[in-house]
């Protein structure tokens, strides 16, 4: 399959997920705006918006679908609606990005080049992801948990080692819906891992190219108590119904447990073993 710069930029959806973050204060907003200045082009590009209030995108050139859940149905939905719009388009290629990732120059075209010497669609495209100097995708994946892998190179990587994060993520349309999508019953976390192991069970490669980008975790930034617990409740969740693909519910049992009891630590109270306790008896 071949491809130039201008068939691939015809041919791929992005679709980010922004969540409270004004389009333009994201770091992938600002990276897909310059590309596309600096290359003098223009395509289609999906918002999905899991804010409480919807915004107005700043003006652009670029043909923008916005689209506003103030439910925050989460990623997962988000990305299965991109991929609607895409078939709807006639895309080839979907593109899944969230509001903190932040791609240097040349990006868009070393996508192209790995589409166009593929010699086919059935493969995920992945950047080596950075935070600070941690690499964070793709990780070394065992059971339900990921771990920070030393080095990473460019080339084919087995899906029986190594998972990746959503953000960057490129999937042929075809791969996509042959795949069954994103699990909307696990709405953020967890929600890479659950689409990595139906990547796995269908003998997909993991393509990862030679382009580093830098992803700002929200796990990595200064949260107050309340927040942290909404966000451990989604964790929660996503840990239990993980489960259904592992089928090792003590490990997760114990995963989840640990991560409680740390978190309670830090913000020194029981709210989240609380919600350990009421997740894994309710979810």
């Amino acid at each position: 399959m071949r491809s130039t710069l201008h068939d691939f930029i015809g041919d791929f959806l992005p679709v980010l997920v922004v969540y409270q973050c004004p389009l333009s204060q994201s770091l992938t907003w600002r990276s897909i705006i310059e590309e596309s200045k600096r290359l003098g082009v223009t395509f289609d590009l999906m918002i999905y918006d899991n804010s409480p209030l919807a915004q107005v995108p700043p003006e652009t050139s670029l043909t923008l679908y916005y689209r506003h859940d103030q439910a925050n149905s989460g990623v997962s939905k988000a990305y299965n609606e991109g991929f609607k719009l895409a078939v709807r388009l006639q895309k080839k290629w979907l593109l899944f990005l969230d509001q903190d990732s932040s791609f240097p120059t040349g990006w868009m075209e070393i996508y192209s080049k790995t589409v166009a010497e593929a010699n086919t669609d059935q493969k995920v495209i992945v950047p080596i992801m950075t935070s600070g100097s941690k690499i964070i995708s793709p990780f070394n994946y065992w059971i339900c948990l990921g771990s920070s892998p030393k080095t990473m190179t460019s080339g084919i990587k087995s899906l029986k080692n190594h998972y990746a994060i959503n953000s960057g993520l490129l999937i042929s349309a075809k791969s996509f819906e042959k795949v069954g999508g994103y699990d909307e019953l696990i709405p953020l976390d967890f929600s890479d891992f659950a689409f990595m192991h139906k990547l796995k069970k269908l003998n997909v490669p993991l393509s990862v190219i030679d382009l580093r980008v830098n992803h700002r975790l929200s796990s990595h930034q200064k949260e107050e108590n309340a927040k942290a617990q909404e966000r451990f409740q989604l964790y929660c969740l996503g840990n239990k119904r993980f489960i259904r693909y592992t089928h090792l519910s003590i490990v997760h049992f114990i995963v989840a447990l640990f991560r409680a009891l740390k978190m309670g630590i830090h913000f020194r109270t029981f709210g989240f073993i609380k919600i350990f306790l009421h997740t894994w008896a309710t979810a």
